[in-house]
């Protein structure tokens, strides 16, 4: 079965159960958050998906956005443990061992950002469980960590949910012959993300410069 088939058994699923929905998501936020499993499920595609069920009215925000912010609050809080378990170990373990670039990048926005980091590489997919590993590694306390943590989850779900609800919304509008209208709002959509993209563009390469004493 290829990841298509697999979103659209997972999309099927959480529609048919929708009492389950929000459980479901947070297992989804949880493996996307935790170190070596954020590699093995790719459930970002789904989740964000997931925001056109929201648009529809078949499956509720606040459950999804609940079930995600715990999931992925408690999967960086793994990963976090982890760091401090295997201190410079975590370079032995996959796909470290095999991919060092991965680890080396969120060491580098650590160093130079510090909690910020943590926030921050919540919305980076190849660094999101990374970083609260290197974090732990650092001993950063784990007051300061959770505050970031929970903070970033609480915002990351809807930054997921909104553009498939929106996408959703347009769609929806488009069916019901109000293409005017569906074309302004699947247009604003696009010119956000490309706007997020050309800002990242512009930002990304100080955002992973060294830090200014050059370690």
């Amino acid at each position: 079965m290829d990841i298509a088939s697999l979103f659209d058994a997972a999309l099927a699923w959480i529609s048919d159960h929708r009492a389950w929905a929000g459980v479901v998501y947070g297992l989804m936020a949880f493996g996307e958050s935790m170190v070596v499993l954020g590699v093995l499920i790719p459930a970002t595609g789904v989740m964000m998906a997931a925001g056109a069920l929201v648009a529809d009215g078949t499956l509720p925000f606040l459950d999804l956005w609940i079930g995600g912010a715990v999931g992925a609050a408690l999967g960086d809080t793994v990963s976090y443990r982890i760091g401090r378990w295997l201190g410079p170990g975590v370079h032995r373990i996959w796909p470290f061992s095999t991919r060092p670039e991965m680890l080396a990048a969120a060491e580098r926005l650590f160093a130079r950002w510090g909690w910020i980091a943590v926030v921050v590489g919540r919305f980076i997919g190849p660094l999101r469980a990374s970083i609260p590993t290197v974090a732990g590694m650092a001993e950063m306390p784990a007051g300061l960590f959770q505050a970031a943590n929970i903070g970033s989850a609480i915002l990351w779900i809807p930054v997921l949910v909104f553009p498939g609800t929106i996408l959703g919304w347009a769609w929806a509008l488009a069916g019901s012959g109000d293409t005017a209208t569906a074309a302004w709002v699947a247009g604003g959509l696009v010119v956000a993300v490309v706007a997020a993209w050309v800002a990242w563009r512009r930002w990304s390469p100080a955002l992973f410069a060294p830090p200014p004493d050059g370690t």
